[in-house]
Order: structure tokens, then C-alpha cells, then sequence
């Protein structure tokens, strides 16, 4: 299978989270993947949106989430990008993720096979990099 690449973007506002499920479900329709892992693939994202949703701009500040979703024969890498305040230091580090004031970032780690959070460029926003490898078809 050759490489794919959705890119998306949209306010970070939560009535726009469901865009990037549906632009996950529609990228599915060939993976190698359950109804149970689609299921939990589609959490996994929704959560990371969520919290660039929640965290990433001040109250009543207008910001944007991107995702870029990139399929290829092996793996689903899903990237949520934000330009918001940023993690200022406190990346992806063990289980005890400062991140993590709820249980989205634990959802996620469970779900996936690789997560990396990272400061976006210059410092500015926060980069969460999922990937998910998919089983041979």
C-alpha cells in the first residue's frame, strides 16, 4: 500500500472534534483494522484533539488543531498539532506525565504502540505523535 496523507485543520473549538474522527473513519475504510481497534484509534485522536482543545489557548483566545494523519503498508501515524502555549519543557517523559490532569493521555498510551508529546517549533504549541502499527492484511 503507498503512503497516504490527510491534513486537517480546524478551531480549536470542541464542536469541531468530531472532524477528526470522521476523517479517520473515512481514511479506514482500508486498514487491516477491527471495528474495536477503529473504535479505540478514533478515542485515541479524539482525545489528543480534546486536550489541544482544552489546554492549549487562554480562555476566549481564537487558535487552531491541526492533525495529519500518514498511512503507510506498516503503521497509522496520527500527529496532533497545536500553536498554543506549549508544554514549556514537560514532554513525554514516563507514566507520571505532567500532562496528564485527567486520563486522556493514559487512554492513549494504552491504545497506540508509540506516543511522543514535544513542544512544537520554536517553543510555541505541542506536537502529540501517535502511531498505531497495523497487523499484515
Amino acid at each position: 500500500m503507498s503512503e497516504a496523507l490527510v491534513r486537517l485543520t480546524f478551531p480549536a473549538r470542541p464542536e469541531y472534534l468530531l472532524l477528526a474522527r470522521l476523517a479517520l473513519s473515512g481514511l479506514a475504510r482500508d486498514l487491516p483494522v477491527d471495528e474495536e481497534t477503529l473504535a479505540d484509534l478514533k478515542l485515541a485522536v479524539t482525545e489528543a484533539c480534546g486536550n489541544a482543545v482544552r489546554h492549549a489557548y487562554p480562555e476566549g483566545a481564537e487558535g487552531a488543531v491541526a492533525i495529519a494523519f500518514r498511512l503507510d503498508g506498516e503503521r497509522l501515524e496520527m500527529v496532533v498539532e497545536d500553536e498554543g502555549e506549549g508544554i514549556h519543557g514537560e514532554a513525554e517523559s514516563d507514566d507520571a506525565h505532567p500532562l496528564e490532569s485527567g486520563m486522556g493521555m493514559a487512554i492513549i498510551r494504552a491504545i497506540v504502540d508509540e506516543l511522543h508529546v514535544d513542544e512544537g517549533g520554536g517553543g510555541r504549541g505541542t506536537v502529540v505523535r501517535m502511531t498505531k502499527y497495523l497487523p499484515r492484511a
